[in-house]
């Protein structure tokens, strides 16, 4: 059983009657929801004391006026879509961003809260920043406080760039308010203090933020968490249960809609207060059940309307006619029938662009899916249904078997009977978020992104199933007048003497459908703000706010101090963004190339093409000389300057054990300015012909750079090649280190000479065996192995590997690096057992073995090296 819950915290006193409270200046509104409920939310009552005698929290609104904040005055009129004024108010605490309204709330750019933002705030005695504690789905690292535990500089910088780009925080210390600590295994102090304490912190392998970022959503932990990851003590192809899932009834379409009666809402279900419903002439319904379903609306205090001009909200089938296309360029809340069903079923509120198949499908499918024919795997229950539901919406033809004439495979993992037949039979293999997003965009997206084709080894994608919402700019394909003078089809919202509420959609007068300005004057006038809007629409402004793509998104024609107030955000969050955009081109994605801990099983191939570090660096080289100022600073409305072609680099090199770049501009500036004098740097050893050390190291890259035989130089000659903006003679550099030589036994001339005569292949007739829990990882020591040209194997079953060379291995003897832990001990009996078979001797060495060898670049058989053997 788990631990007990703490119990929870009496709230805090109130502070004197004379001093301003923490939310003086707060005016909030809170949003009720089945994730916030009323007593929760609202209700001041006596505190009163559980039957385990704790003293029941204090609800969010009783903590907030007893801290000095102001509640919003609400609206009386029944006919106002939204019972508070957007504009008055300084913060909106929700549970979600799914509620009427919302898209009021951000085009006044007023921040939406989780109650933990509250919680924060009073136990840190300082107003909490906002953007941590966003609701807002597209920030999936929204309420992640993260630190990390002993990970190279590298990667620790790109975790806590990917983490604050995605909503989250990031702490270099352990605190109480830590949610996850990322490590690579147990053996630090933070951990350490972790399992001591008792903390409820999620202790996780760096690969968890890797993928979540790859995905661009948040999966389960579980297979992460230390000290026994899944990931790398189960095989990738073992089965996984199916995982629960999201909760998809009715977020799929289905034919028998038209003629089924719609679920019972709950008895207080009033969602369509003050709103006036249009249902289409499209929706092929009966008398009947239009009768049925306007009964409900007028239940939960709506109104029906036979006028798109009278309606604030319009439910149809398809995406044309007359009413779609007015009901949208009113920005009307617009909604097909399964959209009305989900409501009627959950009894609350929901906008119909929150979900894919909610709005209004497209009459003969999306241009290019016609030809296509798809099935799916390892997805089952309402998420199958789903996507058999999206295949079909989308104009493709689906299939429950596989055929060798299917096009395409959407699977949850990359382990199946289907999985495999697609690879033999060539068939486009992708998970399911090339179908949402295609299906979003209106447009078939290429299958060799890499998002669509990265499969976490021990997760079912299908627990992330239909989080995708509509792309805002992809519908205005189909309702954008014509003329691009034309204003919302010659109707303003105050045509029938009433405001109508819009429905997220993008209501700028300026949108227009295809101009009649030839291209070439557009780029001719286009302003440097309106570039940067492509260069900074990442992952970390997606939701709320600029350029944003999703249900929140909006487009205003706002007054200067909105305008002003948008570019503020842009320069807050332009240094996030840069580091994050920085990160995802580092190769290994924010694992970076440190001393990555891997899953022990190998990754899915994909078809993408992997680009060198020389050309990202090239690229960036490019990138630089081009005028990108979004300030009308020096240079804006200039034309941009052709990057200079540059001299192919000389010396390829690889940096170790190096402190100096801490501030990610820095290494940014120091690796461009020595590309400039013909110095590129790598991230693998293999690529390197000088490795730059302040001493000698025994770090993964250290290691296996010496099989490449390169010249290893002190760190300060990269600084004399910076300092004099030169490539300095490396022979006055090379590293001397005698402690070092003399601590780990070895000479580092003797071992870069005999490097140089092997070529990388002092295991090239070897086969080294691995065992699960060694210290150093499988994936590092496979590294290595790998380096001096032999093969590493992950023993685990002790069965013999299909690509162990026949015949008696070289020397006679077969190597299992092993720990002495129990896990370890246990395959001993079953490597002594195979190693027998074949005719060798059996040793079991500790990872220093490997170590040792690789850095002498001789092989060498001492018993100092093996693992004690328990009696």
């Amino acid at each position: 059983m788990g631990q007990p819950a703490p119990p929870p915290q009496p709230p805090p006193a109130p502070l004197p009657a004379d001093a301003p409270g923490l939310f003086s200046e707060v005016i909030f509104c809170i949003i009720e929801s089945d994730k916030l409920s009323k007593d929760d939310a609202k209700e001041v009552k006596p505190l009163t004391t559980t039957t385990h005698g704790h003293t029941r929290p204090a609800p969010i609104r009783k903590k907030l006026l007893d801290n000095g904040a102001t509640e919003v005055e609400p609206r009386t009129n029944p006919k106002d879509n939204i019972p508070f004024d957007p504009a008055e108010v300084t913060h909106v605490i929700a549970a979600d961003v799914d509620f009427p309204g919302q898209h009021e709330v951000d085009e006044a750019m007023k921040p939406i809260v989780t109650p933990a933002w509250v919680d924060t705030t009073l136990a840190k005695k300082r107003l909490a920043h906002v953007r941590p504690f966003t609701p807002d789905p597209q920030f999936f690292f929204s309420g992640v406080i993260a630190t990390v535990a002993e990970l190279p500089v590298g990667d620790k910088e790109a975790i806590c760039g990917g983490i604050i780009a995605m909503g989250g925080q990031y702490n270099g210390n352990l605190t109480k308010f830590t949610t996850h600590l990322v490590a690579l295994n147990m053996d630090n102090e933070k951990c350490k203090s972790v399992v001591a304490k008792k903390l409820p912190v999620k202790i996780v392998l760096p690969h968890w933020f890797d993928d979540c970022l790859k995905l661009n959503r948040r999966i389960d932990e579980q297979p992460y968490l230390l000290p026994n990851p899944e990931i790398e003590r189960v095989d990738s192809t073992q089965p996984i249960p199916l995982p629960r899932g999201p909760d998809l009834t009715y977020a799929h379409a289905n034919p028998s809609l038209s003629t089924q009666v719609p679920p019972s809402p709950r008895p207080n279900f009033n969602c369509f207060t003050g709103k006036r419903v249009l249902l289409g002439k499209d929706l092929g319904i009966n008398p009947r059940l239009r009768n049925v379903i306007s009964g409900i609306i007028k239940q939960a205090r709506g109104e029906i309307t036979e006028n798109v001009l009278d309606a604030h909200v319009y439910v149809g089938q398809w995406r044309e006619g007359p009413d779609y296309i007015t009901a949208n360029r009113r920005g009307l809340y617009v909604g097909n029938l399964t959209w009305l069903y989900w409501m009627f079923a959950h009894g609350k509120w929901t906008s119909p662009l929150r979900r894919l198949l909610h709005y209004p499908l497209l009459k003969g499918g999306i241009p290019g899916f016609q030809k296509l024919i798809i099935t799916v795997s390892s997805y089952g229950g309402d998420a199958r249904l789903y996507l058999e539901n999206l295949i079909e919406a989308s104009g493709a033809t689906f299939t429950k078997s596989m055929k060798a004439d299917n096009t395409h495979l959407i699977a949850a993992r990359a382990h199946s009977e289907k999985c495999t037949a697609a690879k033999e039979w060539n068939i486009n293999m992708v998970n399911h978020l090339w179908l949402e997003e295609s299906y979003a965009k209106c447009k078939v997206l290429t299958v060799t992104d890499p998002k669509y084709t990265h499969f976490p080894t021990r997760t079912n994608l299908m627990e992330v199933v239909g989080q995708t919402p509509i792309d805002t700019r992809t519908i205005q394909q189909f309702y954008e007048p014509e003329d691009e003078d034309t204003t919302m089809g010659g109707m303003t919202s105050s045509d029938n003497g009433e405001d109508v509420p819009p429905n997220g959609q993008v209501l700028s007068t300026s949108i227009a459908g295809p101009s009649e300005t030839p291209v070439t004057e557009k780029k001719k006038t286009t302003t440097k703000v309106s570039a940067a809007r492509s260069q900074f629409e990442t992952p970390s402004n997606k939701g709320r706010g600029l350029f944003a793509e999703t249900p929140s998104s909006v487009t205003t024609t706002g007054s200067r101090r909105a305008k002003e107030q948008a570019t503020a955000r842009l320069h807050d969050l332009a240094p996030d963004i840069a580091l994050y955009e920085k990160e995802k081109k580092r190769k290994g994605g924010v694992l970076g190339t440190g001393n990555r801990r891997r899953s022990t099983t190998p990754s899915v191939e994909t078809k993408t093409h992997k680009r060198s570090a020389s050309e990202i660096d090239a690229e960036l080289t490019a990138d630089e000389e081009v005028d990108t100022s979004i300030d009308g600073g020096p240079g804006a409305g200039s034309k941009p300057k052709k990057a200079k072609k540059k001299a192919k680099p000389s010396i390829k090199l690889l940096m170790t054990g190096y402190d100096g770049w801490q501030v990610p501009s820095r290494e940014e500036s120091d690796k461009r300015r020595l590309l400039d004098i013909g110095i590129l740097c790598v991230a693998e050893p293999e690529q390197c012909t000088h490795l730059a050390a302040p001493k000698i190291v025994r770090t993964r890259n250290f290691v296996c750079a010496i099989a490449m035989a390169p010249k290893i130089v002190s760190i300060s000659w990269v600084e004399a090649c910076l300092d004099e903006n030169r490539i300095v003679e490396a022979e006055e550099y090379l590293l001397n280190d005698p402690e070092g030589e003399t601590r780990l036994n070895i000479h580092l001339a003797e071992s870069l000479s005999r490097a140089e005569k092997l070529k990388a292949k002092l295991l090239s007739k070897y086969v080294i065996y691995c065992a699960p829990e060694v210290k150093a990882g499988f994936e590092t020591c496979a590294h290595i192995v790998k380096a001096n040209g032999g093969i590493c194997i992950n023993f685990k079953t002790g069965k013999r590997g299909a690509n162990i060379p026949e015949g008696k291995p070289e020397g006679g003897k077969l190597v299992l690096l092993s720990s002495e832990g129990e896990g370890d001990v246990k395959l001993w009996k079953a490597f002594v057992k195979m190693a027998k078979e074949v005719g060798a001797e059996p040793v079991i060495y500790r990872t220093d073995w490997l170590l040792d060898s690789a850095m002498g670049q001789k092989v060498v058989w001492d018993e100092r090296y093996l693992v004690p053997q328990k009696k």
